[in-house]
């Protein structure tokens, strides 16, 4: 048995058969943790990250279904097994929802196999994911973005959504992690994920 190599890219056509969406109802609750004091709701364009734009052409913003989620994919990621106080106080938490309908790229069940796409492209070569980003970016569906699965956490859901969103997204803001969670909460979480506290 052959070991499965990079995700192919993209049709050099685009997409042509339709896409699996997921449609998030209006006013659902994501969570973001981001760095204080620059703004929740940033659409990233700088290609460092998993679903950015191939070319930069489109901004995105990453969220998660939950906190847990949120911080695994800032945090946790990486091998980190500490993580010390003054470095969580930089973070925030924010809950990010949209006004609308929101409808997502799925690449979590069984919409892979129609799409002719498989897990790798949330855990292999980030070229190769940024490139089927701009893919369905393009699409005739014009989705809102990608679900998908964390790659440290495979049962946390996340969102990458496409600037297109922008105008329908409102973000609102809590303090550090800790001071949000309360403190069995997140010790809970700590433990759940076995990191040490600095």
């Amino acid at each position: 048995m052959t070991a499965p190599g990079d995700h192919p890219l993209p049709p050099a056509g685009g997409i042509t058969g339709s896409l699996a969406l997921t449609r998030i109802p209006k006013n659902r609750t994501w969570f973001r943790l981001y760095r204080h004091p620059y703004a929740p709701l940033h659409f990233g364009t700088t290609r460092r990250a998993r679903f950015d734009a191939a070319r930069g052409e489109f901004g995105v913003l990453y969220v998660a279904r939950q906190i847990a989620g949120a911080f695994v994919e800032t945090l946790a990621r990486g091998g980190v097994r500490t993580i010390s106080q003054e470095r969580l106080q930089r973070y925030r938490i924010a809950e990010i929802a949209a006004s609308r309908v929101v409808s997502l790229v799925d690449l979590t069940g069984t919409g892979l196999v129609r799409m002719g796409v498989d897990g790798r492209l949330t855990t292999g070569a980030y070229q190769i994911a940024q490139r089927w980003s701009s893919a369905f970016f393009a699409h005739r569906d014009r989705p809102d973005g990608i679900l998908y699965g964390s790659r440290h956490d495979p049962g946390q859901q996340l969102a990458a959504l496409f600037d297109r969103t922008a105008p329908c997204l409102t973000a609102t803001l809590h303090g550090p992690l800790r001071d949000h969670l309360g403190h069995d909460a997140f010790f809970r979480l700590l433990d759940d994920y076995d990191i040490g506290l600095l």
